[in-house]
């Protein structure tokens, strides 16, 4: 899966095989992930008929922001946010908002997002750090 393995391939020098393995398990949940991409309906990148990238994005805030290991630095990451910034300036949004991993932080700064404060998040009893970040858009 997408998500699992662009963590695990990507993340690995920012955080620790414990870490990655509580943000993204390798026993994937396949229902829950179908069940949750049902509600979020996420943008997806595709290129010759593969799946590339995908992103979910409600209201201010981008949230499941990810990119093949192998296409990145292809321009798919800066594809799926110039479609969000398109979407915002539709719905007369000036503010976005996302959590950005250690990994993901200095892609988000060089699109003009600002970290707010650094967050230490739980998952399966095991602390990560991201950074909560925001853009503002005219």
């Amino acid at each position: 899966m997408l998500f699992t393995n662009t963590i695990h391939k990507t993340c690995n020098k920012d955080y620790t095989c414990e870490q990655l393995n509580a943000w993204a398990n390798l026993n994937i949940d396949y229902k829950a992930w179908e069940e949750r991409l049902s509600k979020t309906r996420p943008y997806l990148a595709i290129m010759d008929e593969k799946l590339v990238g995908f992103a979910e994005f409600y209201e201010d805030y981008i949230d499941c922001f990810y990119v093949h290991h192998e296409y990145q630095g292809c321009g798919v990451g800066k594809m799926l946010l110039n479609n969000i910034f398109k979407i915002a300036k539709e719905n007369e949004q000036t503010l976005l908002r996302v959590d950005a991993s250690i990994t993901a932080k200095p892609f988000f700064e060089k699109f003009g997002f600002k970290q707010i404060k650094k967050n230490k998040v739980e998952r399966n009893n095991i602390e990560l750090v991201n950074f909560s970040m925001e853009k503002q858009i005219f």
